[in-house]
């Protein structure tokens, strides 16, 4: 007879998140995600199956808790130079433990090896997909007057997704709220 899961499966994935956001995927030891999760070695490989497809799966969850983090604060009917103001700005304020952590999904981009396709195409559909909450929201606000006629939804959208890519890995290398606050301030004066 099958034995039950003794674990929440979703609970120890989140679990293994924050070690490969920590320590990234090459420095993360099977002990220390093992111990994280609160499971056996035999647990992990019957649910996850490997190190690997624990990692790409600990991707895809901070990806789609990301993008719905995104997606509600660029909802139909807030002003989006309120969201991008948030955005920015939250960045700016973060604690020094959380601008030295950096995005999990920029870190695995610089960590991983350059011919991993699967990673690289989980990142890029992530950044089309965050580039595509913020182009729909530049095009209601520029169809309610919010933003300007010639301004240019798409390249904004662009430009947006570079200014976050950017200000995180500026966070990591230098977590001052100062400098983060000047690019969010100047990446804003491109809504005027």
């Amino acid at each position: 007879m099958a034995r039950t899961k003794e674990f929440d499966p979703e609970v120890a994935v989140q679990a293994a998140v924050g070690v490969f956001w920590q320590q990234g995927y090459e420095r993360a030891s099977l002990d220390e995600l093992m111990g994280a999760m609160g499971i056996a070695r035999q647990s992990l490989y019957d649910t996850f199956g490997d190190k690997r497809k624990l990692y790409l799966r600990a991707l895809r969850r901070y990806r789609d808790d990301k993008l719905e983090v995104t997606k509600k604060m660029f909802a139909e009917g807030r002003p989006v130079k309120k969201c991008f103001r948030e955005l920015l700005d939250g960045f700016a304020k973060e604690s020094k433990e959380e601008l030295s952590r950096g995005c999990l999904l920029l870190n695995a981009n610089i960590e991983r090896a350059q011919g991993d396709e699967e990673v690289a195409e989980l990142l890029e559909g992530n950044q089309k997909a965050v580039e595509m909450i913020y182009r729909e929201a530049l095009e209601r606000a520029q169809k309610a007057g919010e933003l300007g006629k010639k301004k240019d939804p798409a390249a904004l959208a662009r430009f947006y997704v570079a200014t976050v890519q950017g200000m995180h890995a500026m966070g990591r290398v230098v977590p001052k709220h100062k400098p983060l606050a000047a690019v969010a301030a100047i990446a804003l004066e491109a809504l005027e």
